[in-house]
């Protein structure tokens, strides 16, 4: 594959004047696909839903910013502030987070994983998220394993989501301090595309957050 073939894509998020911010990457499966497509299809099929239907309201987004990996003229920030989250109720911590995590498909890889600041106060009990939101939450997991496509174009597939390896910029430090994504010459033996989703059943802590508090 070329470099050119994947895209970095940041959902940019508010929660209670503090960011949150969720970052995927993405494949393309659309021949002439651009940044302005991939945007559309993931605000189509996993913001405008899956997503936002299990955050809370008060949470709120300004921007979908995405870059081609290899093309430095494909990039766009898209406008996202009409989807704000949905769901009523108190919220949880904003420290706190629902994780779904992709199994791996090679062994020179570790399991991909998302965390979303979602859910209100009744949807979990002692730390443990109750059956119902546990479906809502399935729910997403399918919609990001499944090839995303635009409301404009329906039954037309643009991307799907791939995890990306990532490399240590000064392989000597431990633990690493900071990360690269792969380069044109690594990127073949450098990624999979996840093809089911487990959804963890307990609230988890991210300390990124916590120290936004």
């Amino acid at each position: 594959m070329a470099l050119s073939d994947f895209w970095q894509i940041k959902d940019n998020q508010a929660f209670q004047g503090k960011p949150v911010l969720n970052v995927y990457h993405v494949q393309r499966i659309l021949a002439g696909a651009n940044a302005l497509s991939v945007a559309e299809a993931i605000r189509d099929t996993i913001i405008n839903g899956p997503l936002n239907f299990i955050q809370v309201a008060g949470l709120t987004r300004s921007t979908i910013d995405v870059e081609n990996l290899g093309d430095p003229t494909d990039f766009i920030s898209l406008d996202s502030s009409a989807f704000a989250g949905t769901r009523a109720g108190e919220a949880q911590p904003s420290f706190a987070g629902a994780t779904i995590q992709f199994s791996r498909t090679r062994t020179d890889m570790k399991n991909g994983a998302k965390r979303y600041l979602c859910g209100n106060e009744t949807d979990a009990l002692n730390g443990v998220w109750d059956a119902t939101f546990l479906a809502l939450l399935a729910t997403l997991g399918t919609a990001l394993v499944t090839p995303w496509e635009r409301t404009a174009a329906p039954g037309i597939d643009v991307c799907q989501l791939v995890i990306l390896k990532r490399f240590c910029v000064d392989p000597l430090q431990d633990p690493c301090q900071v990360y690269r994504l792969p380069d044109a010459s690594e990127i073949d033996s450098s990624f999979y595309n996840p093809f089911n989703a487990i959804v963890r059943n307990r609230l988890r802590s991210q300390v990124s957050r916590k120290v936004l508090n």
